[in-house]
C-alpha cells in the first residue's frame, strides 16, 4: 500500500462519462406486503456476493427486515427500524431533525464512514461528510432491508469496513393502487402523503410521497432546555421503475429528492434565528443482461447531491482590550451563511460468469468523482467571512476514485462453500488501497452453518476531513480540515453458528468478532495560536483500536403469528495506547419483544409488536475548551404499535416511543426523547 500526500495531488477537471452498473439486490426478489395473508418465502440475497442467492446459503452474516417486520414495527425514520438487531445502533442526536450528522455501530465501528449505507445499492452517504442521513430516507418506500455485519471493502471499497445496510425500496408491487394516508402526534407532528404503484405491460412504477413537519424536532420539552425555533419539516419524493426488455434484461431506475428545514434555536450572541435547509436530490439506473445461462452482465451509474446551508452567526473575531485593571477579550459576531454543496457520480460494471457447476468468478470496474464547494459567508454580503482571526477561505475540491474487483465463489459437495475475493481503489487525493477477504460457510447439518469470515476493511479520508475550511463550533473553538490524512484500516475476523429448527420456526445464531483498527481517524484538539486560551480541531490518525465482541440471536415464528425474539451484543472497543473504552461504546445491549400478525375475522387482520430496548452505560466526552468525560447512565426505551387492517384497504395505527419516559437516569437527557405517539389512518384503493 502507498499512501501519497496531498502535495503530489493533481487537480483533475474533466467532463464525467458514467460506466454502467448493477444494482445489489433489487430484481426478482420476492416482496411480502403488509395486505397479504403472511407467507413465508425464502428471500433473495444479493448484497454478499453481488450473485443471487437463497439466504440459507449466504456466506456472511445476514439480517433481512423483510417487509411484514417493517409494517410491524414502529418507526418514525429508517433508523428505528434497526434498531432491535444486536451490534446495530444509529445515533440520531437530534431526534427527527437534520442539523446534527449521524452515526452508525455495527459491530463496534461506529464514526462517520464505517458503515456503508446504500438505497436500492446506490450510496447514500453524503459526498464531503461520509455521513448517512437515514431520516431523510423514505420509510413508506422501503421494501426490505438487508443488513450485512463485517468487512465488505473487498467487494465495496471505502465505508464498508463495519457493514453494509441496503435499503431496497418498492416498485409498483404488480397491482394497480393508490393510498392517501397521514399521521399526526404529540409535539404538533403532521405527516401525511400518497403512495401509488401502477403496472404496465412489462414495467411496474411505485410512487411515494410524504410531508413531515413537528414543532420540536428534538421531542423533548421537559427539561428546561432552549425549545424556541425547533421546528422542522420536510417534503419528499421518492420513485422507482422496474421491467424487463425483452427476455433476457432487467432494467431498474429509482430517484427522488428531500427538501426540508431545521429551525435551529436562536444565537446567543446576536438573537439570530438559526436554521438549515437541506436538498439531497438522487437517481440511479441499473441494467442487468443474461448473455448466456452461465454469463451475467450488470450495470449502473447514479448521481448524489447534498446541498446543506446553515444560516446562523458567525465570530468572525476576537480583539483583545486592555482596560487598565486586566485584558479582556471583544467578541465580533456576523449573522452567517455555511452553504455546501456537494456531488458524487458513481458508475460500476461487473459481469459474473459460472465458469463450472457452482463457481463463480465475478469481475467488476467502478469510477467515482467527487466535487464539493464549502463557504462561510455574510448573510447580508454575500463577502467571505474570517472565522475566530483567521483569513476567509472556499473548499473547491474534486476527487477521483477507480476500483477493481474479483471475486471466485465455489461450492463443494452442496455442503461447503469457499470465497476469496479483492479489490484494489486508488484516489487522488491520498493513495490506494487493496483489500482481501475470505470466507467459508458448512452446512454441517440441515438447516444449520458454520462461517467464517476475515478481510480487511478501509474508510478513505471525507473531503470534509481533508479539505474543510475552518468554521467554528463554539468561541474559542474552531474545526478544520487535514490534508495529510491517511486512510482507517481494519483486519476484522468473524465467527458465526447458526441454526434453524422445527421447520425453521426457531432460529439462533452466535457470532463472536475481533476487530484491529490502525490510523483510526479522531478529532484532536491543539492550543490556537491565535487566540489564547482557544483551541483548533482537526481530524488526526490515532495508533491502534482493537474492537471485540459477541452477538446472540434467538427468535422463533410461532404457527399462529407471534414471533418472540431477543438479542445481544457485548462490545468492547479500546483505544491500545490508554486501554480505555471510547467514547458512545456501551460494553452491554440487548432487545427483547414480540412481533405478531394475526387474523381477527375473515375480513380484518392486526399486527404490530412492542420491544424493549437496553443500552448499558458509556462514556462521553464534552465539547467545553476543558474537555470532561463523564459516564453515561444506562436506560430501557421501550416502543410498541399495533394496527388493524380491514379488508385489505383501511389501515388504523398507532405507534408508541419511549413508553415509560425513562429520562431521569443521570445524563440521558441528550440521548433519549420524551414519551411520544403517533396515530394514523390509510385508505388503499386497488384497480
Amino acid at each position: 500500500m502507498t499512501n501519497q500526500k496531498r502535495g503530489l495531488k493533481m487537480k483533475q477537471k474533466w467532463i464525467f462519462v458514467p460506466v454502467f452498473v448493477l444494482s445489489l439486490s433489487c430484481f426478482g426478489a420476492p416482496r411480502v406486503h403488509a395486505t397479504s395473508e403472511p407467507t413465508k418465502l425464502e428471500p433473495v440475497i444479493v448484497t454478499a456476493t453481488k450473485t443471487e442467492k437463497d439466504l440459507e446459503k449466504v456466506p456472511a452474516v445476514v439480517t433481512v427486515i423483510s417487509q411484514e417486520e417493517i409494517q410491524q414495527t414502529p418507526a418514525r425514520t429508517v433508523g428505528d427500524l434497526l434498531a432491535n438487531l444486536p451490534g446495530v445502533y444509529v445515533n440520531e442526536p437530534q431526534g427527527v431533525g437534520l442539523v446534527t450528522p449521524q452515526s452508525m455501530t455495527i459491530s463496534g465501528l461506529g464514526s462517520a464512514g464505517h458503515t456503508l449505507v446504500l438505497m436500492d445499492g446506490q450510496k447514500v452517504n453524503t459526498p464531503f461528510t461520509d455521513y448517512a442521513y437515514l431520516t431523510t430516507l423514505p420509510v413508506r418506500a422501503v421494501d426490505r432491508i438487508e443488513v450485512l455485519r463485517g468487512p465488505y471493502s473487498a467487494l465495496y471499497g471505502s465505508s464498508a469496513g463495519g457493514g453494509i445496510i441496503n435499503i431496497i425500496t418498492k416498485d409498483g408491487g404488480g397491482q394497480n393502487y393508490i393510498q392517501p394516508w397521514g399521521d399526526a402526534g404529540n409535539f404538533d407532528r403532521y405527516d401525511y402523503g400518497l403512495d401509488a404503484g401502477l403496472n404496465f405491460g412489462n414495467f411496474s412504477l411505485g410512487i411515494f410521497y410524504d410531508h413531515k413537519e413537528v414543532d420540536n424536532y428534538m421531542l423533548y420539552e421537559d427539561k428546561g432546555v432552549d425549545t424556541e425555533n425547533r421546528d422542522y419539516d420536510h417534503d419528499r419524493f421518492h420513485a422507482k421503475l422496474t421491467g424487463t426488455l425483452g427476455d433476457k434484461t432487467n432494467i431498474a431506475i429509482s430517484g427522488g429528492t428531500v427538501d426540508g428545514e431545521t429551525q435551529y434555536g436562536v444565537g446567543d450572541n446576536l438573537g439570530v434565528y438559526c436554521h438549515q435547509d437541506i436538498k439531497h436530490p438522487y437517481v440511479n439506473a441499473q441494467l442487468e443482461s443474461f448473455l448466456s445461462d452461465r454469463w451475467i452482465l450488470k450495470a449502473q451509474a447514479d448521481w448524489l447531491r447534498s446541498e446543506h446551508n446553515y444560516s446562523g452567526e458567525t465570530l468572525e473575531t476576537i480583539n483583545w482590550i486592555n482596560t487598565g485593571y486586566a485584558t479582556i477579550p471583544n467578541f465580533v459576531y456576523k449573522e452567517s451563511l455555511n452553504d455546501t454543496v456537494a456531488d458524487r457520480y458513481h458508475g460500476d460494471l461487473n459481469t459474473s460468469w459460472t465458469f463450472a457447476d457452482q463457481q463463480i468468478l465475478t469481475l467488476g470496474a467502478e469510477i467515482s468523482y467527487f466535487s464539493v464547494e464549502k463557504k462561510i459567508v455574510d448573510a447580508d454580503t454575500g463577502a467571505i467571512l474570517d472565522v475566530q482571526g483567521r483569513e476567509g477561505d472556499v473548499t473547491d475540491e474534486d476527487e477521483t476514485q477507480y476500483s477493481f474487483y474479483a471475486q471466485w465463489d465455489g461450492t463443494f459437495f452442496d455442503t461447503l462453500e469457499l470465497v476469496l475475493g479483492g479489490r484494489f481503489d486508488d484516489y487522488d487525493s491520498y493513495g490506494n488501497e487493496f483489500s482481501p477477504k475470505a470466507a467459508i460457510r458448512w452446512n454441517y447439518i440441515p438447516g444449520g452453518n458454520i462461517k467464517l469470515s476475515a478481510g480487511k476493511g478501509f474508510k478513505a479520508p471525507s473531503l470534509s476531513q481533508l479539505y474543510s475550511v475552518p468554521w467554528s463550533i463554539s468561541s474559542f473553538i474552531v474545526y478544520q480540515g487535514n490534508p495529510d490524512l491517511d486512510a482507517e484500516t481494519v483486519w476484522a475476523y468473524q465467527a458465526s453458528v447458526e441454526q434453524r429448527l422445527f421447520d425453521d420456526a426457531f432460529f439462533v445464531r452466535v457470532t463472536p468478532y475481533f476487530s484491529k483498527a490502525d490510523d483510526f481517524i479522531t478529532s484532536v484538539r491543539y492550543d490556537d495560536p491565535l487566540n489564547d486560551g482557544g483551541q483548533i480541531m482537526q481530524p488526526e490518525n490515532v495508533d491502534e483500536v482493537e474492537i471485540k465482541g459477541v452477538d446472540v440471536e434467538l427468535s422463533y415464528d410461532i404457527s399462529s403469528g407471534l414471533t418472540p425474539f431477543i438479542n445481544y451484543n457485548y462490545n468492547e472497543t479500546r483505544d491500545n495506547n490508554t486501554n480505555a473504552i471510547l467514547d458512545g461504546y456501551p460494553r452491554n445491549s440487548a432487545a427483547i419483544g414480540l412481533r405478531f400478525n394475526l387474523p381477527v375475522a375473515d375480513c380484518c387482520r392486526t399486527y404490530g409488536s412492542y420491544a424493549a430496548r437496553y443500552r448499558g452505560s458509556w462514556t462521553s466526552s464534552s465539547w467545553g475548551r476543558t474537555t470532561v468525560t463523564e459516564e453515561v447512565g444506562d436506560y430501557w426505551y421501550h416502543t410498541a404499535s399495533i394496527a388493524f387492517l380491514f379488508n385489505k384497504m383501511i389501515e388504523v395505527k398507532g405507534e408508541f416511543f419511549n413508553i415509560f419516559n425513562d429520562r431521569s437516569t443521570t445524563d440521558i437527557d441528550d440521548y433519549l426523547p420524551e414519551f411520544n405517539y403517533l396515530i394514523g389512518v390509510s385508505f388503499k384503493y386497488t384497480f
